[in-house]
């Protein structure tokens, strides 16, 4: 039940500041209150919602400082996992990782980059870093899209995927560890230069 409610607010089908009724879900998704309640819990956990004592949940509001927490914390978390991965990783997961460096419209895009990350901290090994990387990953769509509609953000993102994949045939744990950094960390640098109103 969680997956279901964190993929429609991750995907903006449960919009930031909604109010989320256990009944309403409960009917939406087919089941009882219970798991509902449970998965809200869960997500609170994320950071994806807010629970409000005796008046129910609602879906987390990101601001700018949210969204660049969360990729200052993936920028620790994520390198490692890199580097892990580099010495874990199928030969099927780097074809396929290869496969999603592929041109590709910007929704295709968007859909391949999540399956890239998901591939390498799979890869990884390590549940308590999977678990780490699920807190520190809950940015809606929305916001992450923007880097993907800037050319030169996708440019830079494209060639950084490359050299992960690169990294990996080498089984080379270092130079995995610090690409992905300067893939996340370009990433914050572009949201502080393009974030509006700061």
């Amino acid at each position: 039940m969680r997956d279901l409610l964190e993929e429609a607010i991750l995907g903006g089908e449960l919009k930031p500041g909604e109010r989320l009724r256990a009944e309403a879900l409960a009917q939406r998704f087919g089941t009882s209150r219970t798991p509902i309640r449970e998965a809200l819990l869960q997500l609170e956990g994320q950071g994806l919602v807010e629970v409000e004592p005796n008046r129910g949940a609602v879906v987390r509001t990101f601001d700018r400082d949210d969204v660049l927490d969360l990729y200052e914390v993936r920028a620790l978390l994520e390198p490692a996992a890199a580097a892990r991965a580099a010495q874990r990783i199928s030969a099927a997961d780097i074809e396929r990782l290869d496969e999603l460096c592929a041109d590709a419209s910007v929704e295709e895009q968007i859909v391949n980059n999540e399956a890239f990350h998901r591939i390498i901290l799979e890869a990884a090994g390590s549940p308590r870093l999977e678990v780490a990387m699920r807190a520190a990953s809950g940015i809606p769509r929305a916001f992450r899209s923007v880097f993907w509609h800037d050319d030169r953000q996708r440019a830079e993102s494209m060639l950084c995927h490359r050299r992960i994949v690169s990294a990996f045939r080498a089984g080379d744990s270092q130079l995995a560890e610090a690409v992905m950094r300067m893939h996340i960390l370009g990433a914050v640098a572009f949201l502080e230069e393009t974030w509006p109103n700061r």
